[in-house]
């Protein structure tokens, strides 16, 4: 059996765990905002990170080359 000061100490630090738990899931929230998912420039995102394009497809298909005949 624990003693009353031992119960506290563990309480304490099972209120402390759950502070840092919360604090852990808010930074990793705040690492993984980009500029397109907040209000941060593009200038701050990370340079290795893939862009998505915001243009759409033309809807053309791609340029097929001719069939060129040699000549006689």
């Amino acid at each position: 059996m624990m003693t009353p000061e031992e119960q506290a100490y563990v309480r304490k630090l099972e209120e402390t765990i759950v502070k840092l738990e919360a604090r852990i899931a808010e930074l990793e929230r705040r690492l993984n905002m980009n500029s397109s998912n907040s209000s941060k420039p593009p200038s701050t995102d990370k340079p290795n990170q893939k862009k998505r394009s915001l243009r759409k497809p033309s809807g053309k298909s791609p340029a097929v080359k001719a069939d060129i005949r040699e000549l006689p």
